[in-house]
């Protein structure tokens, strides 16, 4: 059985990447369409699914060994609304529940932790540096899923988490790593 490590950014646009101790990527999912549904018609909404969540964790955890879990802490951010940041820590809040649920050690980290580790030295501002990370370190994971014609940032971010908490495992030993 094989050991990986779960990258999450939490949001309803984020993104679940899983990688194998050797930085390939095992799984990938978009919140978005995997985790949320729509609910009404004219003014619908997207609506996150536990269960869904819990049946990918679980389908990973039967078939690797997962490591540690990375997930991005959510908190207020400039310019949020209260709409947006209740709906950011309630995505937070259930990968949360559905790790402790499954016994997955957790480790959460805030946004400028894993950008100063994992972006250190990537020239340029915002979200292309996290993609630009992504593309090289995890050359693998397809940034553009579906019809989509620019990078998923939220897959991006995913990965470098994944990368960041890989960092954080011990090294030092030829079979301590992950």
């Amino acid at each position: 059985m094989s050991c990986v490590v779960i990258g999450i950014d939490p949001g309803k646009d984020g993104a679940m990447v899983v990688l194998d101790h050797t930085g390939k990527t095992v799984m990938s999912y978009l919140t978005k369409s995997d985790f949320t549904i729509k609910i009404g018609t004219k003014r619908s909404k997207r609506v996150y699914t536990e269960s869904r969540m819990a049946q990918a964790i679980a389908w990973i955890n039967e078939r690797h060994e997962i490591r540690l879990a990375t997930i991005e802490k959510q908190g207020a951010r400039p310019g949020q609304g209260v709409s947006s940041m209740f709906s950011s820590g309630l995505g937070y809040g259930l990968w949360r529940g559905v790790l402790a649920g499954l016994n997955i050690k957790i480790l959460e980290v805030h946004p400028k932790t894993w950008t100063k580790r994992i972006l250190r030295d990537v020239a340029g501002t915002g979200k292309g540096r996290s993609v630009y990370v992504a593309s090289q370190r995890v050359p693998d994971l397809n940034l553009t899923p579906g019809a989509r014609r620019k990078p998923h940032d939220g897959l991006s971010d995913a990965a470098c988490i994944a990368l960041y908490g890989m960092s954080t495992l011990s090294m030092s030993e030829p079979d301590a790593g992950i």
